[in-house]
């Protein structure tokens, strides 16, 4: 489908919505509206006092379902440009593949290398790469976060049905979800029930990096490390060079409300969005992490830590029982397991008391055991789930360095920013 066919296809969908859950009239009004507003705009003379008498005559109750269609029909147009564009990006991927695209990481370091740029200068540059992404602490987003999934779960739904391969009957199936899903947001209250606070804009961030920023800096990764593997194959970049800080709930620039106790509830929120996706994560690996131990021999190392953990839980060991001669599988429901435990932590009160607290569960203590397996497996299976999990580590965890400056080569920079945008459109 073009863009055209796209809006045409959400605006029935929102009509018929409108109809069902409110009135038909209610949705002629509507289109009555919208079409002297579309004549005004056009240069209609009359149009505009035809357009504020249909406005004045509407009842309490008629204005609040008409300014929700026009909420609701915006935002579905947004999503259908949001889609084309990604369709437009990957037959641009297609057709340069396997060259980069424009201003991409990957022909930055095609010119840099065309340019002369040594292996010497360009290990010089990687051992000097560090950027943040720094969420700033003024608000943006009016939108409450639930309306913000239900957006995105409608945007997936469009990208699904977009796919020109499915099966009449699949798309038939995804339109019978998407009302639904559509109907659901026009049923949900888009103002929040009560004054916003520090807190929900602190959860409204985290919400970008819980469904955004969670994959798309990854990819990212990858872009690097597959551009320096063609053009400088003995150069690996820094483990961690591209992270998230925020200002979010932290700040104190003359703002009343952050408080000591809203900033560590911020940094409650942010360590539980981390542990709760690295424990689903890591519960989710276990069961992909099936090798023997008779076919990929775990280094000592590995068995060491197994056994400096025990005795294990119930839990793990029904898991280590059932699943004989699966180490790999092991060391990550134990992994999964101490995140489990940790969500369960009142690091709030932590935080504010005054008495000193050391938490068992440090980024080092978690990152050995991970390392200890990728650099058992195969190469094959670093490819996959494996490598994405490491990076997601390795980007979300707590830094104790002061944040610096991005310096030198700011061309890559840039597309770094480039190459962002496109793997959250990808993502």
């Amino acid at each position: 489908m073009d863009i055209s066919q796209t809006i045409h296809m959400l605006g029935d969908l929102l009509g018929r919505i409108i109809s069902d859950l409110e009135s038909p009239a209610l949705f002629e009004i509507e289109e009555n509206i919208r079409a002297e507003a579309k004549l005004r705009r056009a240069g209609d003379p009359s149009a505009a006092q035809r357009l504020q008498k249909l406005v004045s005559a509407l009842s309490a109750d008629e204005a609040r379902a008409v300014a929700s269609a026009f909420a609701t029909y915006f935002d579905l147009v947004n999503l259908a440009e949001d889609n084309q564009r990604v369709q437009l990006l990957n037959q641009k991927l297609d057709r340069k593949y396997p060259d980069p695209i424009d201003e991409s990481i990957g022909e930055a370091i095609a010119v840099l290398k065309s340019r002369g740029v040594t292996q010497e200068q360009m290990q010089a540059l990687l051992e000097s790469l560090s950027i943040e992404l720094v969420l700033t602490a003024h608000p943006t987003e009016a939108r409450r976060r639930t309306v913000l999934s239900k957006i995105e779960h409608i945007a997936q739904l469009l990208q699904e049905i977009s796919n020109t391969e499915i099966s009449v009957r699949e798309r038939d199936t995804l339109l019978v979800a998407m009302r639904s899903a559509i109907s659901a947001l026009w049923l949900t209250e888009r103002a929040r029930a009560n004054r916003l606070a520090v807190t929900d804009e602190v959860k409204t961030g985290l919400y970008y990096v819980d469904a955004f920023f969670w994959k798309a800096i990854p990819a990212v990764y990858d872009d690097l490390e597959n551009a320096l593997q063609i053009h400088y194959p003995e150069l690996k970049p820094p483990a961690s060079w591209l992270k998230l800080a925020s200002w979010i709930g932290g700040d104190r620039d003359g703002n009343p409300n952050v408080t000591t106790e809203v900033t560590a509830e911020t940094l409650r929120l942010h360590r539980g969005l981390a542990v709760e996706n690295h424990r689903v994560i890591f519960k989710e690996l276990s069961r992909r992490l099936s090798m023997s131990s008779r076919l990929v021999q775990p280094p000592h190392a590995l068995t060491k830590w197994i056994d400096m953990r025990r005795p294990f839980s119930e839990h793990v060991s029904f898991i280590e029982e059932r699943y004989t001669n699966e180490p790999y599988r092991l060391v990550l429901s134990l992994l999964s397991a101490d995140l489990a435990k940790a969500s369960n932590e009142d690091m709030k009160s932590h935080l504010l008391s005054r008495d000193p607290y050391h938490t068992n569960l440090l980024p080092e203590k978690l990152l050995t055991p991970i390392e200890l397996i990728t650099n058992a497996l195969p190469a094959a299976l670093m490819q996959g789930d494996l490598k994405t999990t490491l990076h997601q580590f390795q980007i979300f965890r707590a830094s104790r360095r002061p944040p610096r400056h991005p310096r030198r080569f700011k061309s890559i920079q840039f597309c770094i920013k480039r190459d962002l945008a496109c793997a959250a459109d990808r993502t």
